[in-house]
């Protein structure tokens, strides 16, 4: 008899998974079109996956990956120019994979340039002065403002106002003008054209540069 033997599935894995996953458009990408692409039943995809939450999740790390691969951090920069570019790139990184997917899923797995950069940077911190648990949480606090810079991405207006800000200006408009004040003129002083998100994820990035010049300076 020729051919492969009856009852017995094509060899399928999590790298050839996702280069199929690859081939088709965004608003394609269903566990039969995958399947189909991979000359395979649902039911064996199922067996590696999950469901398409899993299916949704493995691309996503894919990209996550593919992102981090093209960053550089500065060679010979000092930890400061490191730690910045940590925080632009793990925000780049997640705004490309989108913030719908939750985070929290691709943690654990093995995103080895994300774990390159992270090393980096601790060699840095550790170099600078500071003590392994101070440079742990100085390499967490950049990922969280990275999260929520991305997020606040997310959730900006089309004129790059955070919706929080928004809503907050249109509910003051049905208020008497003398309430408030101290609202008022924080919402009315913000520059005209600035991005929220940008503005925000630059300030709190200072302040944890502040905080490490800080605790190196005591």
């Amino acid at each position: 008899m020729s051919g492969r033997a009856r009852g017995r599935p094509p060899r399928i894995s999590r790298r050839k998974i996702v280069a199929a996953a690859r081939r088709l458009a965004t608003d394609e990408l269903t566990m039969q079109a995958v399947a189909d692409e991979l000359g395979v039943t649902r039911k064996a995809l199922h067996y590696y996956v999950g469901d398409r939450e899993g299916l949704l999740a493995l691309v996503l790390l894919d990209r996550f990956e593919r992102e981090f691969e093209s960053v550089e951090l500065p060679v010979n920069g000092d930890w400061r120019a490191v730690l910045s570019a940590y925080a632009v790139a793990f925000r780049d990184g997640l705004v490309q994979v989108g913030m719908s997917t939750d985070f929290n899923k691709l943690q654990g797995l093995s995103a080895a340039a994300a774990l390159a950069l992270a090393d980096r940077l601790l060699d840095r911190l550790l170099t600078a002065g500071l003590d392994p648990d101070s440079a742990r949480h100085a390499l967490t606090a950049a990922s969280n403002i990275a999260q929520s810079a991305a997020q606040s991405i997310a959730a900006q207006t089309e004129a790059g106002l955070h919706r929080h800000r928004a809503e907050a200006a249109a509910a003051l408009q049905h208020e008497q003008q003398d309430t408030y004040p101290a609202l008022r003129r924080v919402i009315e002083s913000a520059h005209t054209g600035e991005h929220d998100a940008e503005s925000q994820f630059d300030f709190e990035l200072g302040l944890l540069i502040a905080g490490v010049e800080r605790i190196l300076a005591d």
